[in-house]
This record gives C-alpha cells, sequence and structure tokens, in this order.
C-alpha cells in the first residue's frame, strides 16, 4: 500500500549533549564565610545565566530545526504500524464476506492492544460500524472515546483512494487521526480502520524524543552552571586579586602608612586605578607631613608667644609697681620713667598682639586681600619716601630705581606696603653706616620683580634657610631688630604667597643681602 499524510510541530528531538563533569562546585564556591559578598558571586553569577541562556537557546535551536522531522518521523512511523494491523487483518479474517463488522475473537482482543486510542471499524462508505477501546492493561493512559466524536469529513473518498492517510494537525476538522483501508482477499474494498484521536499514540511516539529533551535540558543547565563557576573563579581572580591588593594597601594607608605605593605598571583601568591611588597617597603624605609641619609651628609658636608675652608683662608688672613704689615715697621724676618704659613695653605687647592676628588671617585660604589696581611705580616711591630720611639719618646710601613703564598691579596695596617697610627697615638695621641699599624693580612676561639689596654683614645658608620662619633669631638675630617682634619676615612671606608670588633671599656673609619679592602680573 501506498501513503501520505500532514504534520504539525510536536516537542523536537534534541542533539545530544555531553555529561555533566564528575566533581564537586570548583574552589572559589567554596570559600569562607566571610567572602559570600565577594564580586566572584557577582560574576559567577552573571556567567551562570549567560552560560544557561546560551546552552538552551542551542537546545531550543537544535529543537526548533528538528520539528518537521520528528513529525515526520512519528507519521511514518503511524502510517506503517497501522498498515501493518490493516493487512493482519485481512489476511487474520478472510475472506470478509461480511466485511469488518464481525471479526474472530483473538483479532477484537489482538486490536485492542495495538494502539492506546480507540479504533473505529468502519465500511467502505465511511460509516462506523463499532469501536474497539484500548486494552486498559495493556494502556493504562487511554481513555474512553469521547460522546462527541465525530469522524473527519471525506472518509469513502479517502478509503476508494486506497492510501493510508495520517493527520497530525489538532486544529483541522476532526482533530489528529490516521487512516488505512481494508480489502478483501479479492481486492475488492471492504471498509477501513480509523484511529481517533492520535493524542496518546503520538505521545507514545514521542516520549523518547521528549525524555532526551527533557534530559539535555538538566544536563545543559548543570554543565552551563559548572563552566560558570569554574570561568567565574578563574576571571575572578584574575579581577578580583588586583583588587585585595589595591584594598590591602589603601587599608594600610588608612592605617597611617602613607608611603606605601601600589605597582602601576599596567595600561589597563587597573594600572590608572593603582596609579591614581598612588597620587591620592602621595596627596596625603604631603598633606599630613604639612600638617605634621604645622602642628609643630603651632606647638613653636606657642612656645615663643607665651616666652616673648610672658617677658614684656613681667617688664610690665615690674615698672608698674616700681612707679607705684616711687609715687609712694615721693619720687615723682623716677615714677614718671618707670611709667614711660612701661608704656613702651604694652606698645610692643600691643605690636606683637597685631603680627600675629595678621598671620592667623594671612594662614586662612584664600587669605583676606584688599585687591586694588595699584600703580606699582606709585608704591614703590610711597615706600621709598618713608624711609629714605631714616637712611639719611644711619649714613647709608638710599637708591631707588626704578625703569619706566611699570605695570599696574591687582593687589592689596596696604598689605605691599607692609613687605616693602618690613625689607628696607631690615636692609636698614643690618647695613652698617657708608653701606648701600637698593630698592630696584623689573618687569618680566608674566610677572615682576621687587628687590631689596643691601651691603651689610650677609647670612650664611643655614640662616636664609630658616630666615622666613616665625620667631627664627639667626647669627645676627636678622628678624628681631629693635623694636621689632620677629614676625616681620613671615608676614612678609605669607603676603607674598597670599598674592600668589614668593619672597626668597640670596646672600653672602660679609657681602650682603638680596631680598626678592616675585608678584604676578596681569598682562596687556
Amino acid at each position: 500500500m501506498t501513503g501520505g499524510g500532514e504534520a504539525r510541530r510536536p516537542t523536537p528531538e534534541p542533539p545530544e549533549t555531553p555529561a555533566t563533569p564528575a566533581g564537586g562546585a570548583p574552589e572559589a564556591t567554596r570559600a569562607r564565610p566571610d567572602r559570600w559578598h565577594s564580586v566572584f558571586w557577582k560574576v559567577a553569577g552573571v556567567l551562570v545565566g549567560v552560560q544557561v541562556a546560551t546552552g538552551l537557546l542551542a537546545v531550543g535551536l537544535s529543537a526548533w530545526f528538528a520539528l518537521d522531522r520528528g513529525l515526520d518521523l512519528a507519521a511514518n512511523s503511524l502510517r506503517l504500524r497501522l498498515d501493518d494491523l490493516a493487512e493482519e487483518i485481512e489476511q487474520r479474517a478472510a475472506p470478509l464476506d461480511d466485511g469488518l463488522a464481525e471479526l474472530p475473537p483473538l483479532l477484537d482482543l489482538d486490536l485492542a492492544r495495538r494502539f492506546p486510542d480507540p479504533i473505529y471499524l468502519l465500511d467502505a462508505d465511511g460509516t462506523v460500524l463499532r469501536v474497539v477501546l484500548p486494552d486498559p492493561d495493556e494502556f493504562p493512559e487511554a481513555r474512553p472515546a469521547p460522546a462527541d466524536a465525530s469522524p473527519p469529513p471525506g472518509l469513502d473518498s479517502l478509503l476508494a483512494a486506497g492510501d493510508v492517510v495520517v493527520r497530525l494537525d489538532p486544529t483541522a476538522p476532526g482533530g489528529t487521526w490516521a487512516l488505512a483501508p481494508v480489502y478483501a482477499p479479492d481486492g475488492l474494498l471492504v471498509g477501513g480502520l480509523l484511529v481517533q484521536p492520535l493524542t496518546n499514540a503520538l505521545a507514545r511516539e514521542l516520549a523518547g524524543t521528549r525524555t532526551a529533551f527533557a534530559r539535555a535540558m538538566i544536563a545543559v543547565a548543570l554543565l552551563a552552571v559548572v563552566l560558570a563557576l569554574l570561568l567565574g573563579s578563574i576571571f575572578t581572580d584574575r579581577l578580583v586579586r588586583p583588587l585585595r591588593r589595591m584594598t590591602a594597601r589603601v587599608e594600610r594607608i588608612g592605617a597611617g602608612d602613607y608611603g606605601t605605593r601600589l605597582p602601576a605598571d599596567g595600561r589597563d583601568e587597573f594600572g590608572r586605578l593603582a596609579a591614581a591611588i598612588n597620587r591620592m597617597a602621595a596627596e596625603v603624605e604631603q598633606s599630613m607631613a604639612a600638617l605634621r609641619e604645622t602642628d609643630r609651628l603651632r606647638r613653636q609658636l606657642i612656645a615663643n608667644v607665651g616666652h616673648d608675652l610672658r617677658t614684656p608683662l613681667a617688664a610690665l608688672q615690674g615698672y608698674l609697681e616700681e612707679a607705684e613704689r616711687h609715687l609712694a615715697s615721693g619720687r615723682a621724676d623716677a615714677a614718671r620713667e618707670a611709667l614711660a618704659t612701661a608704656a613702651r613695653q604694652g606698645q610692643y605687647l600691643h605690636r606683637l598682639v597685631s603680627d600675629l592676628f595678621e598671620l592667623s588671617q594671612l594662614d586662612q585660604v584664600p587669605a583676606p586681600l584688599h585687591r586694588e589696581p595699584i600703580p606699582l611705580a606709585e608704591l614703590l616711591t610711597d615706600a621709598a619716601r618713608a624711609h629714605r630720611a631714616a637712611f639719611e639719618q644711619a649714613g647709608i646710601r638710599f637708591v631707588l630705581d626704578l625703569p619706566p613703564g611699570l605695570p599696574l598691579l591687582e593687589a592689596d596695596g596696604v598689605r605691599l606696603l607692609r613687605v616693602l617697610d618690613n625689607l628696607l627697615a631690615n636692609a636698614r638695621r643690618h647695613t652698617p653706616p657708608g653701606g648701600t641699599v637698593r630698592l630696584r624693580a623689573t618687569a618680566e612676561p608674566g610677572r615682576v620683580h621687587i628687590d631689596v639689596i643691601d651691603t651689610g654683614e650677609g647670612l650664611t645658608p643655614e640662616e636664609q634657610a630658616h630666615v622666613f620662619e616665625r620667631y627664627y633669631r639667626g647669627r645676627h638675630a636678622r628678624t628681631r631688630g629693635a623694636g621689632g617682634t620677629g614676625l616681620g619676615l613671615a608676614i612678609s612671606h605669607a603676603i607674598a604667597r597670599a598674592h600668589g608670588g614668593d619672597l626668597s633671599v640670596t646672600s653672602t656673609p660679609g657681602a650682603g643681602s638680596t631680598f626678592r619679592l616675585t608678584l604676578p602680573r596681569q598682562e596687556g
């Protein structure tokens, strides 16, 4: 007999999948409890999801492409089984004079054991003669034929065509069914066999495919998890190890080891991160060094201020007590002299406190400067005019050297005048009679230089290194002259820095000194 059929897409048969490798979880999954929040689990989770999705997608795609082939195989199998059953009936029930209405009892029993679905015995016109239900012992999943079941249309023409037909489309009229014609020994059509529906038969045909598909899905999922954990262990080891090393170094920095550094020999993100951490550590180290130096200066300042305040306060109290004794004994002239001395000590205290207050203001960031356009030539001329008489009285030659075209400065003129007063007063105190003090200015692109040059005793290299420190007393007490507080050069240096400039000194012992004030200028 010849056959033909139609098919729909059942659950596909997946390709074979390698078995899950033996062994437990990778070493990374046996991490200590305190590492459950490690980056490893995040990376492993992503990789598990990717691997499982990839594996399932591969299985799904394989099943998708195997759908038609699986349906064809199932339809061919059902077609052959039904064709074989029709031939067996033709042989065992011959001569079939009554058609399929009456069959040998043993043949009826055999029919109940051939298909898990009802078998309809038809006459040559496609009319249902009777129904053979599947044996429940042989097919436990079998169900009785539905009461409203109706044969598909056109069975008479299909039987007349002589083909074995299998329909696997449940949406078509009659649902799923299979039909085979039955012939008498003389070749005349006597009826047909109709299996309807094919639900249980098709399920049995595809049972192996579905089982293989489920096993493949489980195997792929397990294999994906294991591979993801292994890859996660490898990847996170390469990713987390540098992070852990950086974390340990950063913790050491946080514990006070500011000199520690990270190897930054790579050009990737880790290398750039290590370089950034090293820069941060260097800045922290510099900041801590500056804080330690500031703290040292603070302690030194407190000690010096305490000493300098204690001495004039004690002298002030002594002179006041002496004036009181003189007044009690009627010595008015001696009392007035003691009061005058006490007044001078009070003035010194006032200057010292004022200088300390000014230093505290200049230490602020930013310093409170009152900036305004300042003609540099006019500023230097005013400073020279204020000190010229004092130089003449001291027998010192004073020279003002101002080139034409000096620029305007955006600066605090009062504070710059304070710097010039300090430098010129220092130069006068440390230059012997007959010497020379020169006030000179030069302009360069982006900056100006103001030099105070004297021919005094000069400074040693050690004195030059400390001359701008507060209360520093050098070989000739350069920073502490008569009536001075010892803070003049420190204040001048702070004013220069507050303007974005600098104050420096070059000197040769016995040959004089040059103090240079450098200030930024605006072009145009």
